[in-house]
């Protein structure tokens, strides 16, 4: 899951990063996408705040809403949260504890046609089918400048 939104960041600041700006005197364009009861199934190891771990099969049902503004003379602001429940399965090792629980992610972004940055979050709680709990909370933000240089900074606990 968060492999999946770090690469949604990256393609979002590349985009950023070379697309032209609009015609100047324009209105800025919004726009607003809601989903509601998405349901996703992937392969990715349960989220935490260590590196790696056994492949589960994750099944998200979550609400999501995306807004962007883009103003006429180039700068772009964008936000989403997605919120919901989680199952994930062990995929090779039934020994191992299935997990449920809730998940919500938040992103931010904002370009100005020389730097972007954003900031995301995302919080889980689980609980495993042996009693086990699981909880995360990752905070991860960055700035590019316009020399290409990037200032990322992350913590999870």
């Amino acid at each position: 899951m968060l492999r999946r939104l770090l690469l949604t960041v990256g393609l979002l600041i590349a985009g950023l990063l070379f697309t032209g700006a609009p015609a100047f005197g324009a209105p800025p364009v919004t726009e607003t996408t809601t989903q509601k009861n998405l349901v996703e199934t992937f392969v990715d190891v349960v989220p935490t705040c260590e590196e790696g771990g056994p492949p589960y099969t994750i099944t998200t049902t979550s609400n999501l809403i995306e807004h962007s503004t883009i103003f006429p003379d180039g700068r772009e602001h964008d936000t989403f949260t997605q919120t919901g429940t989680f199952v994930a399965v062990p995929l090779e090792d039934p020994s191992l504890p299935s997990y449920t629980g809730k998940f919500t992610v938040w992103g931010g972004f904002n370009a100005n046609g020389a730097t972007v940055n954003g900031t995301f979050t995302f919080n889980l709680r689980g609980t495993g089918s042996d009693g086990s709990t699981i909880s995360a909370h990752q905070v991860d933000h960055f700035n590019a400048r316009p020399d290409g240089t990037v200032n990322e900074f992350f913590h999870c606990h």
